[in-house]
């Protein structure tokens, strides 16, 4: 398993997200062929399954926009 935080030079849309959703940190997991990305922020955790980096990323993005469409903060 390895762990890493996502920046703005690797990954150049978090700072979209940090900013809409007020994330303070993006990390990226790789364990075997399944990559993960989690959005911590001041709501809790949001996280996102795929095969790669990009898919996990726009599947955590899509559930922190549905929990902040649910709540009505968006």
């Amino acid at each position: 398993m390895s762990i890493k935080i996502l920046t703005e030079n690797e990954f150049p849309e978090v700072s979209k997200v940090k900013n809409r959703f007020d994330i303070f940190r993006v990390i990226d997991m790789k364990t075997g062929k399944l990559e993960i990305v989690e959005f911590f922020g001041k709501d809790g955790v949001f996280r996102g399954f795929g095969k790669n980096t990009r898919e996990a990323f726009k599947k955590a993005k899509k559930v922190a926009k549905k929990y902040y469409k649910d709540e009505g903060r968006d």
